[in-house]
C-alpha cells in the first residue's frame, strides 16, 4: 500500500487539485466523501523530515487550495496510510469536517503581532540585598517588586486591549495572547471574512499611526490554522491537530 501525504480537508471535491505538485515532486490527488475532500499525494516514506523545501512545498498547496474553496489546512508532516486510511478518515469525521468547513468558508487567517519596548519596571535587587538588611526591609522591597511588575502588566494589558478591540470587531472571530516575552506586546490571529481584509489591513496602518511608539507587524492572509481544531488520525496511530507548522 502506498502511504499518502494530507494537505487540508476542503469542500467541493469536483473542483481540480492545483497544478503544481506536492512532497517529492509527485501530483496532487482528491479523495472524495460526499461533498468534502482530503488533498494528498503519494508518498515513498511514513516520515516527512521538516527540511525547508518540505515545509514551503506543504504551505504553496495548503495556499493554492485557498482559492475557490473552504480549507482546513493539516499540520505539516500528516501522513495516512493508504487510500481506504484516508477514506475512513473523512467517513469518521464527516460532521466535524463540515463543521468546520462551514465555520471558515468564505473567511481567511490574518496574523498581528506588537512589538514595544521592554518597559518592565526596575528591580530593587531585594534578593542581593538580602544579606545587608533586615528581613523586613527584604519582605517589603520584594513587595514593592511585585507591585511594581503587577502595575507594569495591567499597562500592557490594556494598551493590548485598545490595539485588539477594534481589529476583533472586524472579524468573525479572533484569539489573542498577551506579553508571550516582555518584548512582545501582543499576539493575535484573526478569522477575517474575504471582503473585509483591506478594511482589516487599513485598520491595522491606522493603528501603528497612533501608537508610534509600537511595531504592528500584519501578516496574511493565511490558511485558517488558528480556528480548525479538529484532529486526523495518521499512519503512526496519532492524533494529530490542524495547527501552523
Amino acid at each position: 500500500m502506498t502511504a499518502l501525504y494530507l494537505y487540508a480537508i476542503t469542500d467541493r471535491p469536483e473542483a481540480p487539485v492545483p497544478a503544481d505538485p506536492g512532497l517529492e515532486s509527485v501530483s496532487l490527488l482528491n479523495i472524495s466523501h460526499q461533498d468534502i475532500a482530503a488533498v494528498v499525494s503519494p508518498l515513498s516514506t511514513t516520515e516527512v523530515l521538516p527540511a525547508e523545501d518540505n515545509l514551503w512545498r506543504h504551505e504553496a498547496v495548503v495556499e493554492a487550495l485557498m482559492v475557490g474553496r473552504a480549507v482546513l489546512p493539516v499540520r505539516f508532516g500528516t501522513v495516512l496510510a493508504s487510500e481506504a486510511a484516508a477514506q475512513a478518515v473523512l467517513v469518521t469525521h464527516y460532521a466535524d469536517f463540515t463543521a468546520s468547513l462551514d465555520r471558515v468558508r468564505g473567511r481567511v487567517e490574518l496574523g498581528l503581532r506588537v512589538l514595544w519596548d521592554d518597559d518592565r519596571p526596575p528591580t530593587t535587587n531585594a534578593a542581593q540585598r538580602s544579606s545587608s538588611s533586615s528581613g523586613r526591609s527584604y519582605l517589603l522591597a520584594r513587595l514593592e517588586e511585585e507591585r511594581q511588575v503587577r502595575v507594569w502588566r495591567q499597562q500592557a494589558e490594556a494598551l493590548a486591549a485598545e490595539l485588539h478591540t477594534p481589529l476583533a470587531q472586524l472579524a468573525a472571530e479572533s484569539i489573542q495572547q498577551t506579553l508571550i516575552t516582555p518584548r512582545l506586546l501582543l499576539t493575535a490571529a484573526y478569522l477575517v471574512e474575504r471582503d473585509q481584509v483591506t478594511a482589516f489591513q487599513r485598520e491595522v496602518g491606522g493603528l501603528s499611526a497612533a501608537y508610534p511608539a509600537l511595531r504592528l507587524l500584519c501578516t496574511g492572509p493565511w490558511p485558517p490554522y488558528s480556528f480548525v481544531t479538529a484532529t486526523v488520525p495518521t499512519a503512526d496511530g496519532e492524533e494529530r491537530p490542524y495547527a501552523r507548522t
